[in-house]
């Protein structure tokens, strides 16, 4: 038989709960990824892809591929949550997820900051050192121009009817800092940030016309590297609401003081429940629809990313709503 004095009933006590809150904040972490649709101005992305600049300069695009690093989640009123470690390669011709670590604490996503490049502590490290599957690792085609001058933070690449358009920028003075607002939504588990990037914001101020090749620190590099930090990014969707999934009832929004007037596009069904849920799938606030009902009107929402799902006895309807 093991006898316990006082304090080894203490030590054991203190265990026992350091223990059980390790696990609660183990259990309470949230996976945050990045998903980047890539557009030309309101446009898909096809490739080869041609765009004529904001200067009316034909360019053909070949290749685009650029780093974010530094990423801190702005969320609940202003609060600033920092992923530590999350670095994303990005390919413009390529709209992908990315995951980029885990938090806690997060319910309304407002916003996401970031920093172009590669932060100067690993700007210069070995790319061999990292995972082959790490966004730092070698890439084919390269992204690391050498350990002196570090890695490629933009990779612009393509021609026009004059000569060759390449652009590789580099350089620790270029790792500006950006902000974008998301739309923030839980799927699978997973904390979803989606946003858009603007092929044309590369080219704000750029002229291209009679070829251009910059591979460095200075100039052009600073104008894409600062492009991609201010005139890139944007949250999706030119409309307020987009579809998530089902089609049971069509459903649009407009926009009142401190909420919106949901309409529907038929009269509603006996039965007719509406939610309006966090981005962890939380219900905010929920109503019994009157059958008959064509209007719904939602007050007193906090500015966010929301869910609106409108459960029928034929289905579910789910839309994503962006409350400003």
């Amino acid at each position: 038989m093991v006898i316990l004095d006082v304090m080894d009933t203490v030590r054991v006590s203190c265990l026992v709960v350091a223990f059980m809150g390790l696990c609660w904040n183990l259990k309470s972490q949230t996976a945050v990824a990045l998903r980047i649709d890539h557009k030309v101005g309101q446009s898909e992305v096809a490739s080869p892809l041609t765009v004529v600049t904001p200067s009316g300069e034909s360019v053909e695009v070949d290749r685009l591929e650029y780093y974010l690093s530094t990423f801190t989640l702005i969320h609940d009123g202003g609060q600033e949550t920092p992923i530590p470690m999350a670095y994303v390669l990005a390919d413009g011709f390529t709209d992908e997820l990315h995951p980029l670590g885990s938090v806690s604490g997060v319910q309304n996503v407002e916003s996401l900051k970031f920093h172009v490049g590669i932060d100067p502590d690993n700007n210069h490290a070995d790319p061999a050192a990292w995972p082959a599957d790490h966004p730092l690792a070698p890439q084919v085609p390269s992204m690391h121009w050498g350990w002196a001058a570090g890695y490629r933070f933009v990779a612009l690449e393509g021609g026009t009817v004059d000569g060759n358009l390449e652009i590789h920028a580099l350089g620790d003075d270029n790792h500006f800092p950006g902000a974008t607002e998301v739309a923030a939504f839980i799927e699978n588990g997973v904390l979803v940030l989606d946003v858009e990037a603007d092929f044309m914001g590369f080219f704000h101020l750029l002229t291209v016309g009679s070829g251009l090749i910059n591979h460095g620190e200075d100039e052009e590099a600073v104008l894409v590297c600062n492009n991609l930090a201010d005139r890139v990014f944007r949250a999706p969707g030119a409309a307020d609401v987009s579809v998530l999934y089902g089609d049971v009832l069509d459903i649009a929004l407009v926009p009142i003081e401190q909420g919106a007037e949901l309409s529907f596009g038929a009269p509603c069904p006996a039965g007719t429940r509406v939610e309006l849920l966090d981005i962890l799938g939380r219900t905010v606030q929920e109503w019994d629809v009157a059958q008959g009902l064509g209007r719904l009107r939602l007050t007193d929402v906090r500015p966010g990313a929301f869910l609106i799902s409108v459960q029928t006895a034929k289905g579910r309807t789910t839309r994503r709503w962006i409350q400003g």
